[in-house]
């Protein structure tokens, strides 16, 4: 009987390849201070991880759609100068080694993040994986970002796959929900929320440190979601 082929993988930046939580929740905060819009750490957290900053400052701020866009061009979310001047960027642990496991197994491997495309570029340096993904979909590649299903939906066509052939790692539930709107299978990382968040995914994990690629998908193929 012939084997069906291996999945591709698709991968979120933050949360999941790098850590960025604090780094971001401090951004917003500052924002909403000077703004006098009441936020928490928690609120952050729970209800703008994972999403795109233009659609954040239109949907929590309430910012005109057109001036969002503006103050994105304008690189209101370019984190450059903050990490040169703070701690720097690390890797959520196990990160790069999985990765770079799945490209040495043959697996496609994509990058689908809400960032912009400079943020991406700041972040995979920093943690050793600029080279390492031929397909990379940023916030300004798509009409709408995640929970939408466009993100995952560009990969997949980047790919060259149908998008029931990827496996997506996500952390937060707007991912989630886009990876499984798509139609692609999805793994949770429990790095920014609890497990119980995430158990819309078809697969929860608290880190990617510890699974192969291959034991990750025979996990899946358990569940009848591998292939």
């Amino acid at each position: 009987m012939r084997r069906a082929p291996e999945p591709a993988l698709a991968f979120d930046l933050d949360g999941v390849l790098v850590d960025t939580g604090q780094l971001v929740t401090r951004s917003w905060l500052r924002y909403a201070a000077r703004h006098d819009h009441p936020l928490t750490a928690i609120d952050v957290r729970d209800r703008l991880f994972g999403r795109r900053t233009v659609d954040i400052l239109h949907d929590e701020f309430g910012l005109p759609g057109s001036e969002a866009r503006a103050l994105v061009e304008a690189g209101f979310d370019d984190k450059a100068g903050e990490v040169a001047a703070g701690p720097g960027l690390t890797e959520v642990p196990g990160a790069r080694a999985f990765v770079r496991a799945a490209i040495a197994d043959g697996l496609a491997v994509a990058l689908v993040s809400s960032a912009s495309a400079a943020n991406i570029g700041l972040a995979l340096e920093a943690i050793g994986l600029d080279d390492a993904f031929p397909v990379t979909i940023d916030s300004g590649q798509v009409a709408r970002g995640k929970p939408a299903p466009d993100p995952y939906l560009a990969a997949a066509a980047a790919l060259g796959v149908p998008a029931s052939a990827m496996v997506v790692f996500e952390d937060s539930e707007a991912g989630i929900a886009a990876a499984l709107a798509a139609g692609a299978r999805c793994v949770g990382v429990a790095s920014s929320l609890p497990s119980e968040r995430l158990g819309a995914a078809d697969l929860v994990i608290s880190q990617l440190d510890g699974w192969t690629p291959a034991a990750l998908l025979a996990a899946l193929e358990k569940r009848g979601l591998a292939r």
